[in-house]
């Protein structure tokens, strides 16, 4: 029944509109131009503001409301960022801590130690341990408790189980299996009876508790790493922020998600420890009914009305602890500033309107010629194409600027036809140029494959190949897609002219790749092997001796990639070494010595290595004169393809 209300106002609402826009152009008809003019300014002026101005405000409405959820999103996701960092170091913390054979020794070693192993343990390994907990300066605590009564206490790390605080949470613990469980309590600074008032106060904490297993799985005790909750996540449970218009809550998931087995987090009223801001006065109790009702999936925003006033929520899955991350926001003082504006800002429209109109009215006339002219104008480019008409502009009024913005629109559509015209030209010009480097390059491969097949035939099996390994060296420097290409594709095309200079010199030289499969796809800057080659055969090898070894390994070190090319040639002098690393680090190719041999070439890689990655990269040369030479390209570790983790395969340099 209301719906069909509803309709039916709706319906009557439109009619009504309907008979007084026909009864009032009925009336107008009878009307002066003057009047017809005015009334016509103040529908075409008026109606157009309007909408645009509410579409306007419209669109401001949602630009405010994407600029609050991308401000807020970027607080909740650097607060989950934080978060994380302090779980991973909370476990990294505490699984360091029980890698440690020696206190894994200690704790569960069933006879009584004796006093020597003692001082031993406190010197050399106890320390380590204290230097872990000072290395992590967020970490509060790192705690050790065995239940074995042949170990001694170690303040303020190794304690006997009994000191464990009496909590529902132990016995569960306990039960882990090894596995990591989180929680929240409040417990002393120290676990040692008659200490000082401040360390007796009671502090918040968030705990990881990991069951300590010895042979054979039995339980030997547990370690714990807390944090402060302060610390652990600032904008939950630091101190609020005056005058701040958003709240965060870390809630357990509850019945709105199934619980995690394997990371349980056992505190179901985490939210009370945050503190409410001024601004957001919700209950904790309607915040658990939102995160049951609203909150769906990893992460998401929604909106909700709590008293009157309109609220924001955005919500992130925090890994690990089975609870969400809960941004509160109150939209009520940017939206009541919104509207305001949008008031002032239609009330001031209709003025100018109104003023607009008085002032027209006496100028119809004027305003009638100007239209005039700027029609006859309009009707001669419409019906004779003359774009380089000069329109005359009269005055500064509304239609001498039409006629100007006219006439600029004519001279930009004059410089789009002839721009117009100019691509056209250019881009049949580029398609002929394409079109004949296809064919000319079409005509090298089929050219190469027909001598291949004849070598075939007359069963030149050698000359076969070398043609083979020419025709992919010419795809692969003709066939130019880029300026970097895989490391893979490089080593292919060595593999191809190392097989047309063996050739030449009889099968005399050898090349040997030790790259493993992490360094295959690294980024390299296409031709930038060949060089660095031909340079070892050309002033490497002499001709005494025999057979030449090329070869190709790769090393990392951290974010670099060292690729070295190394032979067994009769290597250079100190003096000359020197010299060629110099002229790799000028900038000026015209101040090569003349006499480098090999340094041109080695300069114009290092160059394009520089330019394209820096000039912290290029290239490094060391040699054992009469024995080697080795040439390392220091490169960016980039890859093209990244399908796996190529970081754990890589070969450490050391």
């Amino acid at each position: 029944m209301p719906g069909r209300a509803r309709s039916q106002m709706k319906s009557l609402l439109r009619r009504t509109i309907w008979q007084w826009m026909t009864g009032t152009a009925d009336r107008l008809g009878g009307c002066s131009l003057q009047v017809k003019l005015i009334v016509a300014y103040i529908g075409v002026i008026l109606i157009p503001v309007v909408l645009f101005s509410l579409y306007t405000f419209h669109q401001l409405y949602e630009n405010t409301m994407k600029d609050i959820t991308l401000q807020n999103q970027y607080v909740l996701d650097t607060e989950l960022a934080h978060i994380h960092s302090n779980m991973e170091i909370m476990e990294r913390t505490a699984q360091l801590a029980i890698s440690d054979r020696n206190v894994l020794h200690y704790l569960t070693e069933e006879r009584e130690i004796s006093s020597d192993e003692l001082v031993q343990f406190n010197l050399n390994v106890f320390p380590n341990l204290q230097h872990l907990l000072y290395s992590n300066p967020n970490v509060e605590n790192i705690r050790l408790y065995t239940n074995n009564p042949q170990t001694h206490e170690i303040w303020p790390m190794i304690f006997n189980e009994s000191r464990l605080p009496k909590a529902s949470w132990l016995k569960a613990a306990q039960l882990r299996q090894g596995k990591i469980w989180w929680d929240m309590y409040k417990g002393p600074k120290s676990l040692l009876g008659g200490q000082s008032r401040q360390e007796s106060e009671t502090v918040r904490y968030m705990a990881l508790l990991r069951e300590i297993q010895s042979t054979g799985g039995r339980h030997a005790g547990l370690v714990e790493t807390n944090m402060r909750l302060e610390l652990f996540s600032p904008r939950v449970f630091g101190i609020p922020q005056p005058n701040r218009a958003w709240q965060m809550f870390i809630l357990n998931g509850g019945d709105s998600i199934s619980r995690n087995a394997d990371k349980p987090m056992y505190s179901t009223e985490i939210a009370t420890a945050s503190s409410l801001s001024d601004s957001i006065s919700i209950p904790l109790s309607h915040v658990h009914h939102l995160l049951q009702s609203r909150v769906q999936g990893q992460g998401g925003v929604f909106d909700f009305t709590y008293g009157n006033k309109p609220y924001l929520g955005l919500y992130r899955y925090i890994e690990g602890l089975d609870a969400y991350l809960l941004n509160v926001v109150a939209l009520d003082g940017p939206l009541g500033d919104l509207r305001q504006k949008r008031n002032a800002m239609l009330l001031i429209i209709s003025m100018l309107i109104l003023f607009m109109s008085v002032i027209s009215y006496t100028l119809h006339a004027f305003i009638l010629k100007q239209l005039h002219t700027l029609r006859e104008s309009m009707k001669k480019v419409e019906q004779e194409g003359d774009f380089q008409l000069k329109i005359p502009v009269y005055g500064r009024g509304e239609v001498a600027e039409l006629a100007l913005y006219f006439r600029s629109l004519l001279s930009r559509i004059n410089g789009l036809i002839a721009e117009a015209v100019h691509k056209q030209a250019t881009a049949q010009e580029a398609e002929l140029l394409a079109l004949k480097h296809q064919i000319d390059s079409h005509f090298l491969y089929n050219t190469l494959e027909n001598l291949k097949m004849m070598a075939e035939i007359e069963r030149q099996y050698p000359l076969s190949d070398a043609l083979t390994s020419l025709g992919s060296m010419m795809r692969y420097n003709l066939q130019w897609s880029g300026s970097c290409v895989t490391l893979r594709d490089e080593i292919r095309h060595i593999q191809h002219y190392v097989a047309i200079m063996n050739i030449r010199h009889d099968n005399q030289i050898g090349l040997e790749i030790h790259l493993s499969s992490a360094f295959m796809e690294l980024e390299m800057l296409k031709m930038s092997l060949q060089p660095v080659v031909e340079n070892a055969i050309k002033h490497g090898w002499s001709t005494l001796q025999s057979p030449f070894s090329i070869t190709i390994e790769a090393c990392s070190k951290q974010d670099i990639i060292e690729l070295r090319i190394q032979d067994n040639g009769v290597g250079i002098s100190e003096e000359r070494r020197n010299a060629i690393m110099a002229g790799l680090a000028r900038t000026n190719m015209d101040s090569h010595e003349p006499g480098m041999n090999g340094g041109i070439g080695l300069y114009n890689v290092h160059r394009r290595l520089s330019m394209q990655y820096g000039e912290e990269y290029g290239i490094r040369l060391d040699s054992i004169h009469g024995q080697s030479t080795t040439v390392t390209l220091i490169l960016p570790r980039r890859y093209m393809m990244r399908g796996t983790d190529h970081d754990d395969q890589a070969v450490d340099c050391g």
